[in-house]
């Protein structure tokens, strides 16, 4: 028979178990956070780990005329992050000069509404937050559209805290917001590759164990089965709709090869039956990849396998094809250049 103190001290086991934060569970936060000013914030915690005993950290910025709302319920985030072990925060865009449209401001890299450093100061924030268990060298930041073209603006404003970007259908660094839909310029590649190793400037040395992933829609704006054009009165297909060029994804590419030193790009994987990757290396090791999501115009990939409708996230959600959050935190962790 256990003594008293043996019977005690599993009483007090029992009472630390059922009594620990809900950090340790797998869920959403109860509301969004407002971890810095002006972006409420949702996040969710895994129950797993990495490997390594630590968690990752995913940074999602949601796309114009969308909401981070939006992104929660039907973004299809909560399983790849059990499987990964990456907490997820989905930080709203807030007051800015295109708040009208929902749009990150990225403006001609300026960081004139600060929500470069604003989500810089997010991630630090997270990062700190001892409950969450972050490892440092597993950081990431991805976003569609707007949130696509801030994520880029991030890798090279702050590459020693991204380990890995995610761009969906973004414009290239130092672009002009209001030419997001226009024909890409001719000198976008040279102008987006020159500011970028200028933001980063003593940082610079961090791109060599950066990893980056550029996807676009085939339906998206000039893509090989760009069949609907964009009217947004038409609600009969969210996620087809073709509003940016997929020039700014592969000038992205260009601009990425050139800053990372890394390879062309080599011959088409199969992600999922419904994308194709191609990857471009540096000394053997994956540096870069180009998605193409089959299926999808400008919006974000969620895979649930739902049908698309306007009630499964709004215009700008793709339900049914490829899930994009399993593929981007597999990819990101199995590529991670930093971790040890």
């Amino acid at each position: 028979m256990r003594s008293s103190h043996e019977k005690l001290g599993w009483l007090l086991l029992l009472a630390i178990i059922f009594l620990t934060p809900s950090a340790t569970l797998a869920e959403w936060s109860s509301a969004p956070e407002k971890v810095v000013p002006d972006h409420p914030t949702w996040i969710f915690t895994p129950d797993t780990t990495m490997a390594n005993g630590r968690r990752g950290l995913m940074v999602v910025l949601h796309g114009c005329d969308q909401t981070n709302d939006q992104l929660k319920q039907f973004g299809n985030f909560e399983g790849a992050a059990n499987a990964n072990g990456l907490v997820v925060a989905l930080p709203s865009v807030g007051n800015n000069p295109w708040s009208d449209a929902g749009c990150w401001d990225y403006n001609a890299a300026t960081d004139g509404s600060h929500h470069a450093s604003d989500i810089i100061k997010l991630t630090q924030a997270l990062l700190n937050r001892t409950t969450l268990n972050i490892d440092p060298a597993q950081v990431y930041v991805v976003g569609l559209s707007s949130g696509g073209a801030l994520s880029l603006l991030l890798g090279c404003e702050a590459p020693d805290l991204y380990a890995g970007v995610g761009a969906i259908a973004g414009p290239s660094v130092g672009s002009a917001q209001d030419g997001a839909t226009d024909a890409v310029p001719d000198t976008n590649a040279a102008d987006a590759t020159n500011k970028c190793k200028s933001l980063a400037g003593r940082k610079s040395s961090f791109f060599a164990t950066q990893v980056a992933n550029i996807a676009y829609g085939d339906m998206d704006k000039n893509g090989p089965d760009a069949d609907f054009p964009y009217t947004p009165d038409d609600s009969s297909h969210p996620g087809q709709y073709a509003v940016v060029s997929v020039n700014w994804s592969e000038d992205n590419i260009r601009i990425l090869r050139s800053i990372y030193g890394a390879s062309a790009l080599g011959p088409t994987i199969n992600i999922q039956n419904m994308g194709a990757e191609r990857d471009a290396t540096t000394n053997g090791r994956t540096k870069l990849a180009e998605l193409v999501v089959f299926n999808v115009g400008h919006a974000w990939p969620a895979g649930t396998g739902q049908l698309n409708s306007v009630g499964s996230g709004g215009l700008w959600i793709a339900q049914s094809g490829l899930s994009y959050p399993q593929y981007i935190a597999a990819w990101f962790i199995r590529n991670n250049l930093r971790a040890k």
